[in-house]
């Protein structure tokens, strides 16, 4: 369990991202939550944006990029991680999107909710661009590296965000040779105590490909 009582867990339970703020048959109102993030449009394309108010299944977000309904995005957000779903709802500068969360990263969502929810500052940061570790990101620490020579190696990643990794490994391609960790292809940038930095050079054509992209 987390660290909610039984009352504050269920009002988080029942939020739905269908109800409208104005609606007054919702039972309890979604979390109001400011911080930003970052997503990938349909066409690969990255764009900047900000959460509006969000629950255990959705997230509402403001963003001057228009999305179309339906429109399956990833999307990382300060403080809370990775997130993907598809988008259920648009309203006047923002959309909102459907998640599914299940397992310890639900609890951990849920810890953060409650924390905003409460007026307590959470994971508060100067870096103007978050990165975030497997776990936060939702995907495997394990995964494997492929070399310009065509080996495979395995590999960890110790932390990520939209544009890079950085993986933990003992075979370090020379910066600038083009890499590939799992389905993501980048370019090495620099040599670290624990392996390499990659930037990533090919951002899928559908946001969909990265649901698992490191796998």
């Amino acid at each position: 369990m987390g660290i909610y009582d039984k009352g504050t867990r269920d009002e988080l339970e029942t939020m739905t991202i269908e109800q409208t703020p104005g609606d007054e048959r919702r039972r309890h109102p979604r979390v109001p939550v400011t911080v930003k993030g970052r997503f990938l449009a349909p066409d690969g394309s990255e764009h900047p944006c900000a959460i509006r108010d969000m629950s255990l299944s959705g997230i509402a977000l403001m963003s001057d990029t228009p999305i179309d309904l339906g429109s399956h995005l990833i999307i990382y957000l300060d403080d809370f991680g990775r997130f993907e779903g598809d988008v259920v709802r648009t309203f006047d500068g923002g959309f909102a999107i459907e998640t599914v969360l299940s397992g310890p990263r639900r609890e951990r969502v849920a810890d953060r909710l409650e924390a905003y929810a409460k007026g307590d500052k959470v994971g508060e940061s100067a870096r103007a661009f978050h990165r975030y570790a497997p776990a936060e990101a939702g995907i495997e620490e394990n995964s494997v590296l492929s070399l310009p020579d065509g080996r495979t190696v395995p590999c960890r990643i110790i932390d990520m965000s939209l544009g890079g990794a950085n993986v933990g490994t003992e075979t370090r391609a020379p910066i600038g040779a083009i890499v590939s960790i799992g389905r993501m292809k980048g370019r090495v940038v620099r040599h670290t105590a624990e392996g390499i930095a990659i930037a990533f050079t090919d951002i899928p054509e559908k946001a969909a490909a990265l649901s698992r992209p490191f796998g």
